[in-house]
């Protein structure tokens, strides 16, 4: 019975642990992070505004090579 308690608390340990660790690598942040804090405006805006200049970037480099 010892064995099974054991094994059913890891468990759970184990799949809380990776859920934690699987949100916060989902959303780009250190591992070890609050995943359920969420993101200010200005970060927000400016991941977007960095993924938009990248893109533009790289169409324009392959349009005009």
């Amino acid at each position: 019975m010892k064995t099974i308690n054991g094994i059913v608390i890891g468990l759970i340990l184990g799949i809380a642990g990776g859920l934690w660790a699987g949100v916060n690598i989902g959303r780009d942040v250190p591992i070890t992070s609050n995943p359920f804090e969420e993101k200010s405006a200005s970060q927000e805006f400016g991941d977007k505004a960095g993924r938009f200049y990248d893109k533009t970037r790289d169409a324009f480099n392959e349009e005009f090579k």
